[in-house]
């Protein structure tokens, strides 16, 4: 988006919020509408809940966790855990590996 005063975002919020209305008694809607999304906002606040944060360099992008270097041979895991009903739901989808 560009770089829009905050008076144009703001007016542009009610223009979407609109759509989301019957068209009939609108006003009324709307601010029902404006109240829910500020209760929203409040609780959001209350919790602290961190944003998800975009990584700064392309090292932080592709998070490659340690165990890869430990790789497990999937049809030995399945044999060896035969009697886990984990394993006696998943067997189905691993047709061809044991």
């Amino acid at each position: 988006m560009t770089n829009l005063p905050q008076g144009e975002l703001e007016h542009r919020s009610p223009k979407s919020w609109y759509l989301r209305t019957s068209r009939k008694n609108y006003v009324k809607q709307l601010t029902q509408i404006e109240r829910r999304q500020q209760r929203i906002r409040r609780i959001w606040e209350l919790l602290n809940v961190p944003t998800e944060s975009v990584p700064l360099n392309a090292s932080d992008h592709h998070v490659i966790g340690a165990s890869q270097n430990h790789s497990l041979h999937i049809p030995s895991f399945l044999i060896q855990n035969s009697g886990d009903p984990a394993v006696k739901v998943i067997k189905p989808f691993c047709h061809g590996l044991v």
